[in-house]
């Protein structure tokens, strides 16, 4: 407010007496009927501005919904096409899937390193789920066209030969399903951040409430989509026409490429922020150029800009600032400002503060996603050793008994695992949610890391449980709590240049962790088998000892939550300064 404005504003003393101007009262009832009428509309703009984020992050859930129910319509019968359409064998069938599922799951981190450095979140994900439905319709040429795949197998008993598929069947195939796996790989992850962005930080308390919300609803919605597909697709492609079945995947596909690009006026789009990993290799080396100098004891003497929070929209500023801690002191050197620094100011000398607590910050969050990685072990056994015990059970269900009864296949077990997880989802969000708020006075009735040790510790139970069913859903629990507590909690803690990437340490996690089941599966059958002895895997599991395995994943699980309950206590959060 200048000078000249200012000095209307006042009163104008004139000896011990102050006179006011007349209409003071009419002014200031004029000025409060305007206030009132500037909250009413603002609050109108509330409203509306969050009306708006609700539709949109509606239809990213659809399009999640569209994108997961494709993938997995995919994924869950590719061995089957592998064995009977293009006739490979077991060996080499396992290796396949195998190999292109940990594409898939790596590529979210290679999709978040383009949306945070190049592209940005929107035309990450729009270019993945058209690359997506390129491989898709390049698979489903393949299963349709009688030239793209080897003839039938030979009907017995006259013979069982079959034909294998040609050098040329096959690239056409890998084509196709690669191009999935980076397609729908490199966008999933980046379009789970983009959500969040669409709510306004500025809410404080209520941003972080709906952030949570959001995370939790699309657990659920995985979910579903998941179920969907194995139990409408899978059958489709069994019983109808593998063709068939994969042109729906692809129609699913196209629907949200379609989608996407029609409502792109609708999104929050946050330019991207430059590479994370040239702030991080920025810091070491600027610390590793000053490793001999002494850290000062007084924070503020170290370097930080003058002016980090630049606004470009009226969402959140593009750089935050963040507070400085006294954890990993030692990476404080590169932020100290040197005679050198002044002179050149090398960036790869001179770091800010802000700079070094990025990096602080992730070295606080690498060792609570390890533990997440180590929870995958007994996290996957519900994909594997569970469906094995699901064999060795009577699964008949008796519907009019003596008469009607129905097979459970082992393989269709877990999807009371996936409708636990959506069952559990919904009632944490509309009914414990609303009751801690009403009656604890809290925003939400878990926190993220709270969330992450009830994942943890309830993952224990579930492989000790000797029940089938009472497994899965216990499971479920866990399940649903730890992913939804991890990608709150990875978002809501990661630098913001890294915001895109944090979303992808969760499918990181999962691939990790079904490696090291694995391995560990590998480890325990070559041991317990010495000597001659069948082991704890043999052939047929009834001679076997499934359950000395299980105790070994709960020994190795609460050791697990031992050590993430350490970490969590001794967590020190991100600070933005204000």
């Amino acid at each position: 407010m200048d000078a000249e404005h200012e000095s209307r504003r006042r009163p104008e003393p004139r000896g011990d007496v102050v006179r006011t101007p007349l209409l003071a009262g009419d002014d200031e009832a004029s000025c409060s009927n305007r206030s009132l009428l500037s909250l009413e509309a603002q609050e109108q703009a509330v409203h509306k501005a969050d009306s708006y984020s609700n539709k949109t992050l509606i239809i990213i859930l659809s399009l999640q919904f569209l994108e997961i129910t494709a993938y997995y319509g995919i994924y869950l019968n590719l061995i089957v096409y592998l064995q009977d359409v293009l006739h490979g064998d077991s060996a080499s069938n396992v290796s396949t899937v195998s190999a292109w599922t940990g594409v898939t799951y790596f590529m979210p981190v290679v999709g978040a390193a383009v949306a945070d450095s190049f592209w940005g979140k929107y035309t990450t994900v729009l270019a993945g789920f058209s690359t997506a439905l390129v491989g898709m319709a390049i698979l489903t040429a393949s299963a349709t066209l009688p030239s793209l795949r080897p003839p039938p197998c030979a009907t017995p008993p006259t013979s069982t030969y079959c034909v294998p598929a040609t050098l040329g069947q096959e690239l056409v195939f890998f084509a196709g399903i690669y191009l999935i796996a980076v397609g729908i790989g490199g966008a999933k992850a980046v379009l789970i951040a983009l959500a969040p962005e669409q709510i306004d930080d500025g809410d404080g308390e209520k941003a972080r409430e709906r952030k949570a919300s959001y995370f939790s609803w699309y657990y659920a919605v995985a979910n579903v989509a998941m179920l969907t597909a194995g139990t409408v697709l899978v059958w489709v492609e069994d019983r109808v026409s593998w063709g068939f079945g994969f042109g729906l995947c692809a129609s699913l596909v196209a629907v949200a490429v379609v989608g996407l690009a029609a409502t792109a006026s609708m999104y929050r789009v946050v330019p991207p922020l430059g590479s994370p990993l040239k702030g991080v290799a920025q810091v070491l080396i600027a610390f590793s150029r000053k490793a001999k100098l002494m850290t000062p004891d007084d924070a503020t003497e170290l370097y930080e800009e003058d002016d980090v929070k630049n606004k470009n929209s009226s969402m959140r500023p593009v750089h935050e600032r963040l507070e400085h801690t006294d954890q990993f002191r030692c990476l404080d050197k590169a932020a100290i400002v040197t005679d050198e620094d002044v002179e050149d100011g090398d960036t790869w000398r001179l770091c800010t503060v802000t700079q070094v607590e990025e990096v602080k910050i992730l070295l606080r969050l690498i060792p609570i996603w390890l533990t997440s990685a180590v929870y995958f072990v007994a996290n996957t056994q519900a994909q594997t050793t569970f469906v094995q015990q699901g064999t060795k059970t009577d699964a008949t269900i008796e519907i009019v008994p003596g008469a009607v009864s129905v097979s459970v296949p082992a393989a269709s077990l877990s999807s009371f695992q996936m409708a636990s997880v959506a069952a559990f989802v919904t009632l944490y969000d509309r009914a414990v949610v609303p009751a801690a708020r009403r009656w604890l006075g809290r925003e939400g009735a878990l926190t993220p890391l709270q969330l992450m040790g009830l994942g943890h510790a309830t993952a224990a139970v579930a492989m000790g449980i000797a029940w089938l069913l009472p497994q899965y859903v216990v499971m479920a629990v866990s399940d649903a709590a730890l992913a939804v507590g991890q990608l709150e909690f990875f978002y809501d803690q990661s630098p913001e240049t890294m915001r895109g990437a944090s979303t992808a340490f969760y499918f990181l996690a999962l691939s990790l962790g079904s490696l090291i089941d694995s391995q560990l599966v590998a480890l325990v059958e070559k041991v317990t088998a010495v000597g001659g002895s069948k082991g704890w895997f043999p052939p047929d599991l009834d001679d076997g000892h499934l359950d000395y395995f299980f105790l070994l994943v709960v020994a190795i699980t609460v050791a697990n939550f031992a050590v993430f309950v350490a970490l969590a206590k001794n967590y020190t959060p991100r600070k933005r300064v204000r």
